[in-house]
């Protein structure tokens, strides 16, 4: 169906299976997660496999992206998620699924998307993460979207100079940015 750039098996295995792997051990596996411009399903479709008490939540603007998601959501059997066919300009695009437990992102511009303060984001206990290149990771960390603060970054060995960052809710107890 052409749903990604990358052509080489070595390149899909590394940057579509391998980083969301990569990334599991950060998420608990509880509650809601919203993989925002899910295209091809990765990070979400990974991550739901690895953590199956998840409701997850794949969220992507193209029909035809959209269609294949609900293909592979059915073939792997995964019954507690589903596809939202929609752009997301603004938290208020997700409002019927915020706060969500947690959020992910790659291959999109999430500061812009998520950077107004619309409705809460996250659920106490929950994270945001996303699959970003350096210069994105180095604004996450400095100037993180309103109402979160920056908690970790990993780089990501199967892509140089690209990171996970979590990022995790301003007011939640011993978060960086909360004054206990």
């Amino acid at each position: 169906m052409n749903l990604t750039g990358l052509k080489e098996r070595g390149a899909i295995v590394r940057r579509h299976f391998l980083e969301p792997i990569l990334a599991a051990d950060l998420i608990d596996g509880q509650g809601r997660l919203i993989d925002i411009g899910s295209g091809n399903g990765f990070p979400g479709a990974p991550l739901a496999i690895l953590h199956p008490g998840l409701e997850l939540v794949l969220v992507e603007s193209s029909e035809k992206k959209s269609t294949f998601l609900w293909m592979i959501l059915r073939g792997l059997g995964l019954k507690a998620a589903q596809v939202v066919t929609r752009r997301v300009c603004r938290r208020a695009d997700l409002a019927e699924f915020l706060p969500a437990r947690w959020v992910t992102y790659r291959a999109i511009r999430g500061r812009e998307c998520l950077g107004d303060p619309g409705p809460t984001l996250l659920a106490p206990g929950g994270g945001l993460i996303a699959f970003v290149a350096g210069e994105e990771a180095d604004e996450l960390r400095t100037d993180p979207p309103p109402g979160l603060v920056f908690a970790l970054r990993r780089d990501l060995p199967t892509t140089p100079g690209d990171a996970v960052i979590l990022l995790k809710p301003r007011d939640e107890p011993g978060s960086p940015g909360r004054a206990d």
